[in-house]
């Protein structure tokens, strides 16, 4: 049993279908030089509390979830070089068209908490994955700074894939 550390987290992207996407890292692409990645779900709770109580009851209802990521502003040093760069997180909300962002924008996010080795291969089961939207990006220029790219994201339909606990 191990620790991760923020090196061994990752972002890969895929394209979504309107059925949605399979995870699978080995068919997804890597996001170059990610800084960080968050995910936050969050549980509704309806009350069910009568007026013949003194304490408050509660049912679970809705579950949504959110994210961010922050990339570096890199520019691939050769095509063969292996990921994806920031600009196919920019592409899915920042449109040069008058069309704006559709449902073809949906985007295959798998999120990896860290890869542990079992008998000398790598066990790729803390990855979270999912579909989402791309919902918001901030590009952050500092003088004595890299720049980087600070994306949202809102979670579409169920996880379709969870970490092993």
């Amino acid at each position: 049993m191990g620790f991760f550390t923020g090196r061994t987290g990752a972002l890969f992207l895929e394209t979504a279908s309107t059925s949605g996407f399979t995870p699978n890292t080995n068919n997804s692409t890597k996001v170059l030089k990610l800084r960080d990645w968050s995910l936050e779900t969050t549980l509704e709770l309806l009350e069910i509390t009568t007026a013949d109580t003194a304490v408050k009851s509660y049912t679970p209802g809705m579950v949504s979830a959110t994210g961010s990521a922050t990339v570096l502003y890199y520019r691939k040093d050769s095509s063969s070089e292996a990921g994806t760069p920031f600009t196919s997180l920019l592409d899915k909300i920042m449109k040069t068209s008058n069309t704006g962002v559709t449902s073809s924008d949906r985007v295959g996010i798998v999120l990896r908490v860290g890869e542990t080795s079992v008998s000398g291969s790598s066990d790729f089961k803390d990855d979270i994955g999912f579909n989402a939207y791309i919902t918001n990006a901030s590009l952050q220029v500092s003088t004595g700074e890299l720049t980087s790219v600070a994306i949202q994201f809102t979670v579409d339909g169920p996880f379709v894939e969870v970490a092993d606990a």
